[in-house]
């Protein structure tokens, strides 16, 4: 499985997302691309 970085500049914004993930950041971030391609697939 490939790794994916995350970069955020913005420390307010790291803060608010690392308070509402319910799992560990590479599970929601693997969310976040399920949903992300989801949507994608939805629009064509």
């Amino acid at each position: 499985m490939k790794k994916y970085l995350l970069l955020i500049e913005d420390e307010s914004l790291w803060e608010r997302f690392k308070e509402i993930i319910d799992r560990d950041i590479n599970s929601e971030i693997m969310n976040l691309i399920k949903i992300k391609i989801k949507n994608g697939k939805e629009r064509k």
